[in-house]
């Protein structure tokens, strides 16, 4: 690579981090106010776990469709637009006093996640096409995207409860800022990379979902999303139910996806030294223990259980940068299409839990259900990895 290129692939990485960061902080803002929400409603656990599902699934299973789209793209169109739709809808989420509204805002707000994040996962690609650091980098975009997403929570619980509810409105401004330094900032697709070959999206899905190693990158990154979106969904209730005020759960919550995202900066240097393989084991073996010493310090130890909750963060994240590489290097052709897969549809696949786990939580109560899911993710360590994804990984040293 020449100074001026790699100097161009510094500025892209740089804009494009820039508008992960911005873009995960609008789509965890809601996270610690589902109770608040579910109070102002009048609605059951049950209700608002199924809007969350819904709006997830239907934004998340339209990814892989906006990633095809966008490989054929020389605009960056849904780069800019998908961030303006998180600032301006997700703030309405919350501002609104029906239900419906709630559930229409949080679809529109999540669609523009969607649109967001195949183009700039897949430019990430694009902009360090054979570059040895391409794991560092992603490890980077991932990881200031999740701190993004981890500040969210702590943004919108302290704006709410020292301001009311409209002050929500105000971050609207810093998105779009955000989305105009963007459009200048991250230089124009090369069209070298477009992809202009003549398959349908139909068939391309079909080669994914009956290759063995793709298939094994997807239920990891299935598993990873369920447990992610329902430790973001549950502990806040599992904490306010212990008195935690909503300033300290939006903290508690943003500490643990903070630890997510230093899980992922630092993921590529652990691979370098255990191997991919065993970096998806590491992760997702830790997840039961810690949850299970959470659960029988939260009520004695109070302080101890929030540091162990905020640690599991660190581990639930470990792999994703590393899978997502893994799939990109197999569906180099493809890669928009990929990202979607391994981001969107996975991450959709992983919220449709929280439609029946919102019952069973009242059935049973909220802390089974993390138990339950740190239980799916230890047997994921010991099966969730084929023989094929094996070999993938072998041959990528």
């Amino acid at each position: 690579m020449t100074d001026n290129s790699l100097q161009t692939n510094k500025r892209a990485i740089m804009g494009l981090s820039m508008g992960h960061f911005m873009v995960d902080l609008y789509a965890s803002a809601l996270i610690p106010l589902y109770p608040f929400l579910t109070s102002k409603l009048g609605i059951k656990l049950s209700t608002i776990s199924l809007i969350i599902a819904c709006g997830h699934l239907f934004s998340s299973m339209m990814q892989p469709l906006f990633g095809f789209i966008a490989d054929k793209m020389r605009h960056r169109t849904f780069m800019v637009w998908g961030l303006v739709m998180g600032a301006v809808f997700i703030p309405l989420t919350v501002i609104t006093n029906k239900t419906w509204l709630v559930a229409l805002f949080l679809l529109l707000g999540m669609c523009g996640n969607a649109l967001f994040h195949p183009q700039v996962t897949s430019l990430v690609n694009t902009f360090n096409f054979n570059n040895p650091n391409l794991s560092k980098y992603m490890g980077a975009f991932m990881g200031l995207g999740t701190i993004g997403y981890a500040l969210g929570p702590v943004i919108s619980s302290s704006l709410v409860e020292h301001f009311g509810v409209y002050s929500l409105s105000y971050v609207t401004i810093l998105g779009v800022s955000t989305a105009i330094i963007l459009y200048f900032q991250v230089p124009k697709i090369p069209s070298s990379t477009i992809n202009k070959s003549k398959e349908n999206f139909i068939k391309i899905m079909k080669e994914i979902l009956n290759k063995k190693p793709y298939l094994s990158l997807i239920w990891i990154a299935v598993v990873k999303s369920g447990v992610s979106i329902s430790f973001g969904t549950y502990a806040p209730f599992i904490l306010k139910e212990r008195g935690f005020t909503l300033s300290q759960i939006g903290i508690i919550i943003s500490l643990f996806f903070i630890l997510s995202g230093i899980s992922m900066l630092t993921s590529s240097k652990i691979e370098k030294r255990i191997g991919a393989e065993n970096i998806i084991k590491l992760s997702f073996w830790t997840i039961l223990p810690l949850v299970l010493l959470f659960m029988f310090t939260i009520d004695k130890f109070p302080l101890l259980a929030v540091l162990i909750f905020i640690l599991t963060g660190y581990f639930t994240f470990l792999s994703v940068s590393l899978t997502i590489v893994a799939a990109q290097n197999l569906m180099k052709e493809h890669k928009g299409v990929i990202s979607g897969v391994m981001q969107g549809f996975s991450w959709g696949i992983g919220a449709l839990s929280l439609a029946p786990l919102g019952y069973i939580a009242e059935a049973i109560g909220v802390d089974k259900i993390l138990i339950v899911m740190a239980l799916i993710a230890f047997f994921t360590g010991f099966f969730g990895i084929s023989k094929d994804l094996k070999q993938v990984f072998k041959e990528s040293v």
